[in-house]
């Protein structure tokens, strides 16, 4: 029932933490554009609803709530304004944290897609009991160990990690966040994550060989992937505040779709015409001219985030799906640390999905939980050791 909810405005909630490189609608609702981007609050009120607002054309939003770090609902954000049930029955009185996180991610094929958070809604009683303090309904959290950053393609949005293993359909259902290793990783550190990821993007190239579609391009911006007025109304084309969020380590995780585009057939840049394409050789090896705008993309995509983020440490974290152009990204890694004298730059293999039994795989081709898992231990094991 939504009867008797007195309802707040999302900018006027009390201890509200926003979650991710989110933008605001011209009411000042919260617009969510990545994966696990949302909001967090501590609340005692036993009973909490949100009113949501999402729109799409072709791939519609999902979202998912969280109670004390455990996944409660997942469900698709209906077009229009509607009320959601976050949850209900907690006793009154007792602190939970609970979350509100977007499934999908950024859908740079979706102009129309759109998750707003415009307030959310506690029932009447509650409201009159705590309106005098309202920082006992909505209690001050507590700050994270840490903050991350996760940069990456299909693998880290967790594409595949809902489906089954024999489901091959590229839809938004399929992206999850639960068993995804970023998630993962921020719950064993206590870490606060943000997520900068988009299926079939490269550091230099899609999966398909089109050098537009590639992660770097659009770093600098809050989310300049996404198209279309509305968006661009959301904030999502400004220039990110990097002092705003200062990560103590980023994870990249980019390379497999490049690899992808060694084996895919030719694209053409729809302005000039030229043909793009990288090439194997004779013995299944990239040709050497290939190569080195493979690897040069690696190292000016390293000397941007050092430029962006002078304190973080940076983690290249690769081989989750095929380890084809890991050695490549490993020296190039080791270069830069070396030419720039960064002893803050790190490369680390990561376990593979080939060693996945059949019923640890996820769906359309991606790796299962069993892999994510593997992945989370690898990279929780490498920042406990860089932080001694």
């Amino acid at each position: 029932m939504e009867n008797n909810l007195h309802e707040i405005k999302i900018s006027e909630v009390r201890n509200l933490h926003s979650l991710g490189r989110n933008g605001k609608s011209s009411e000042d609702a919260l617009a969510l554009f990545w994966t696990a981007s949302g909001f967090s609050v501590n609340y005692t009120g036993g009973e909490l609803w949100a009113e949501l607002e999402g729109d799409w054309s072709n791939a519609e939003p999902w979202a998912s709530v969280w109670v004390d770090d455990y996944q409660v609902s997942r469900f698709i954000i209906q077009k229009g304004k509607n009320n959601y049930c976050l949850f209900r029955g907690l006793a009154v009185g007792a602190e939970h944290k609970i979350a509100l996180l977007k499934e999908t991610q950024a859908m740079s094929s979706d102009s129309e897609q759109m998750i707003l958070v415009h307030s959310l809604k506690v029932p009447e009683n509650i409201y009159e009991e705590n309106k005098s303090s309202m920082d006992k309904l909505f209690v001050e959290q507590r700050k994270p160990s840490l903050k991350l950053e996760f940069i990456g393609d299909s693998v880290t949005t967790g594409e595949g990690l809902a489906g089954n293993k024999i489901d091959m359909d590229w839809i938004p259902g399929w992206m999850a966040l639960k068993d995804n290793y970023a998630l993962l990783t921020s719950r064993k550190l206590n870490a606060e994550i943000r997520v900068f990821s988009q299926c079939g993007w490269g550091v230099t190239t899609s999966w398909d060989n089109d050098r537009n579609c590639v992660i770097p391009k659009y770093y600098d911006k809050v989310c300049g992937l996404v198209f279309g007025k509305r968006n661009e109304s959301f904030g999502a084309h400004n220039e990110f505040d990097f002092s705003s969020y200062k990560p103590d380590f980023i994870i990249v995780n980019l390379g497999t779709n490049d690899w992808g585009a060694f084996n895919s057939p030719a694209r053409k840049n729809p302005q000039t015409g030229e043909e793009w394409k990288f090439h194997l050789d004779k013995n299944k090896k990239p040709v050497k001219e290939d190569l080195k705008y493979f690897t040069d993309g690696v190292y000016s995509f390293l000397e941007k985030l050092r430029k962006c983020n002078p304190t973080s440490k940076i983690i290249w974290a690769y081989g989750m799906v095929s380890y084809d152009l890991g050695d490549y990204i490993k020296k190039t890694v080791a270069r830069f640390a070396k030419e720039q004298k960064d002893i803050n730059v790190h490369f680390i293999k990561l376990p593979a999905m080939a060693e996945e039994s059949e019923d640890e795989k996820g769906s359309r081709g991606h790796p299962g939980p069993a892999t994510h898992f593997k992945a989370c231990k690898k990279i929780v094991k490498e920042i406990q050791k860089l932080q001694k």
